[in-house]
């Protein structure tokens, strides 16, 4: 196990810089941010605006502390994350000014309204950088993190799989020939939880064309037991502007299926608490984890392939693509289709991540059209779902090795390797300014 989370940084490197405008770590990158590293952080939320000389500062702002400006146009949010006062800082190289992902939802466009504040305000644009989900961003001055929306890679997806089911993962030989051998009773997992039009689609088609029960499914249309977050009202008037250029055969069975909502697999107290992590050296990495970065093995050893529902289906014209923990826990389990952005597939296999091509027809990853590539995808799901039983063994059998392939490919990813060279990239290019750069040594 350890080797499986060793790093060749010092985590000593990262005490040279302070993130300001960050009260905590769970301000920090991504959804659950890395306790091992944050330690050796330095965060400051004060207001003085007097900066360390002896170290790198950088004036965080991620994306969700701009969301109300962006969408909402109120000016004291961007003025109290953004203030006049850090302006010569940055202009003269004193102070880094970094843009930073924290969700899934973030599109070149959303940014630019931020761009245009720091530039009204007399930031000079080159002296803006981003950290980002979106691998398929133009932004000047942007750096990407390989994972994507689950940044931290290993840390945030590997280790809950690790504590829970340390017998069995990462797949064992032993566990290999259980899967083999093992008689499946249904053929698919699909887990789902917010409302989404995308999601709506398929679960319409699912029940249309009476595939529901083949499968393992869930729609709880909200993050928690009984915690439904849209009326049926407002799907009904989302899915309607929505479905207008998809192939619905029945528009209004696929209202009337709503009624079949919310659908729960998972056990009452399932998204009521993050998971404290039990095994002792795991800790020193996470703490806990977010329920939903697990899924019940007994469910994957009883199916042959996962469909990953992300929570974005809109590539922004082909401008936007990254992936989450619903695409990367399907591809360390099982075969796995995804119905999400496209070029998902093509990024994944440039970071060494074997595909499943033997089994479905993946040129869905390459369809720019959100509504022809949902309809594409859709239709390999019910190819599979209608394939003898044999044939689909068959397959499901000879794909297990490359499951066990992206496990390893999962755990040779070095999350801090890359974040270091990311800042120290952003350093240089800064040109940042530290005054006393012999007490910094």
């Amino acid at each position: 196990m350890k080797k499986l989370l060793e790093s060749t940084v010092n985590l000593k490197y990262f005490n040279q810089y302070v993130f300001h405008n960050v009260n905590s770590d769970k301000e920090f990158i991504g959804h659950t941010n890395l306790y091992y590293l944050c330690k050796n952080l330095n965060f400051n939320n004060d207001r003085d605006f007097n900066f360390s000389e002896d170290k790198v500062n950088i004036w965080y702002v991620r994306n969700d502390k701009c969301s109300d400006y962006v969408y909402n146009n109120q000016l004291d949010v961007i003025r109290e994350n953004i203030p006049n006062e850090i302006v010569d800082y940055v202009n003269s190289n004193k102070l880094i000014l970094l843009l930073s992902t924290s969700t899934e939802f973030e599109c070149d466009h959303f940014w630019e309204r931020v761009i245009a504040y720091c530039k009204l305000i007399g930031i000079r644009e080159e002296k803006i950088y981003f950290l980002t989900s979106n691998y398929k961003t133009s932004l000047p001055n942007s750096y990407c993190f390989d994972f994507s929306g689950i940044c931290i890679g290993k840390y945030d997806v590997g280790i809950p799989w690790l504590d829970r089911y340390p017998n069995q993962f990462p797949y064992n030989d032993d566990y290999i020939n259980f899967l083999k051998n093992n008689d499946k009773g249904k053929r698919f997992l699909c887990l789902n939880a917010h409302y989404r039009e995308h999601r709506h689609y398929i679960f319409y088609k699912l029940y249309k064309n009476n595939l529901q029960d083949l499968g393992y499914y869930s729609f709880t249309l909200g993050q928690g037991m009984n915690s439904i977050e849209h009326p049926k009202e407002r799907m009904v008037e989302e899915w309607s502007n929505y479905s207008e250029e998809l192939d619905i055969e029945d528009y209004n069975f696929s209202i009337k299926v709503l009624d079949n909502l919310p659908i729960n697999i998972e056990q009452d107290n399932f998204w009521k608490d993050a998971i404290c992590i039990k095994d002792e050296y795991l800790k020193q990495f996470h703490q806990y984890y977010r329920p939903w970065m697990l899924k019940d093995l007994d469910m994957v050893s009883d199916t042959y392939f996962n469909i990953a529902t992300e929570s974005n289906n809109d590539s922004d014209h082909g401008k936007f693509s990254y992936f989450s923990e619903k695409v990367m826990i399907g591809w360390i389990t099982q075969p796995t289709i995804i119905i999400g952005i496209p070029f998902i597939i093509e990024h994944l296999k440039s970071l060494g991540f074997e595909s499943f091509s033997e089994l479905f027809d993946e040129s869905y990853d390459t369809v720019i059209s959100n509504d022809e590539r949902l309809m594409k995808t859709y239709s390999e799901i019910e190819r599979v779902c209608k394939m003898p039983e044999k044939e689909l063994k068959a397959i499901y059998n000879d794909l297990l090795f490359k499951v066990r392939h992206n496990q390893d490919t999962l755990f040779k990813h070095d999350f801090l390797i890359e974040f270091k060279n990311i800042l120290e990239s952003i350093k240089v290019e800064s040109k940042l300014v530290i005054l006393n750069r012999e007490k910094s040594k």
